[in-house]
């Protein structure tokens, strides 16, 4: 294998499929890889240690700063480690893609933001645990949790209008169109899910999932970018 310390070197060019947590998403990648005449290792990194991987590693791990990790420890990624981080970090492209907001980390600052009501209030760094905010004694309440947890990547939050409506767009560098296309440019990324805001006349980048549960149409063009 080419996963060194567990058993044989293996050749440079192998590919492998990492996950924490196995699920029909990477069946279907492997089975499209299969199509193309390609073979996979599927590798749950809970189960052992990984001290290299020679060849391409795609990323499939349910947590995305495990992703993150794992990939710096492969010749090839798919996504780059560094383009999941980016995404991650939403403050790296809500500037460019995203509607107005303001940051804040503290009770007391939110009640001097001046964005329209009600809002949308997310995690600068993407943790899943964004909700929407009618007031702003909501919005202290929910920041004074967040300040709470342990999790330090919780404790800076950004504040922005709440959408009309939102839908996800997939992409990959070889098949993407329009804002997603520049997203993926941005970062970096290979292939991402990306959430899209409507207001009014204007759309806005909202989220983008770097590490996203795929079907068995998306896992085919995920193989195309081995």
């Amino acid at each position: 294998m080419g996963v060194h310390g567990s058993g044989a070197r293996g050749e440079s060019g192998a590919i492998y499929i990492l996950t924490d947590s196995p699920t029909v998403s990477e069946k279907y990648i492997a089975d499209a890889l299969s199509t193309r005449g390609l073979a996979a290792t599927v590798i749950n990194v809970t189960e052992r240690p990984i001290y290299g991987i020679r060849g391409t590693a795609l990323l499939r791990m349910r947590n995305p700063y495990t992703a993150v990790a794992y990939g710096e420890l492969a010749e090839r990624s798919i996504n780059p480690p560094a383009a999941i981080a980016s995404a991650l970090n939403r403050l790296s492209w809500l500037p460019k893609f995203g509607p107005p907001h303001a940051v804040v980390s503290s009770d007391f600052a939110v009640e001097k933001v001046e964005v329209e009501k009600p809002w949308l209030l997310m995690t600068a760094w993407r943790l899943d645990i964004d909700g929407v905010v009618t007031s702003v004694e909501g919005a202290k309440s929910v920041l004074e949790h967040r300040l709470y947890m342990r999790n330090p990547l919780a404790r800076v939050s950004v504040v922005v209008p709440k959408p009309q409506r939102t839908y996800t767009v997939f992409a990959t560098a070889k098949a993407g169109e329009g804002v997603a296309k520049e997203v993926l440019k941005h970062l970096g990324l290979l292939y991402a899910k990306i959430t899209l805001g409507e207001y009014g006349r204007e759309v806005y980048v909202l989220d983008v999932d770097p590490i996203p549960p795929l079907d068995k149409g998306e896992a085919a063009l995920v193989a195309e970018l081995v």
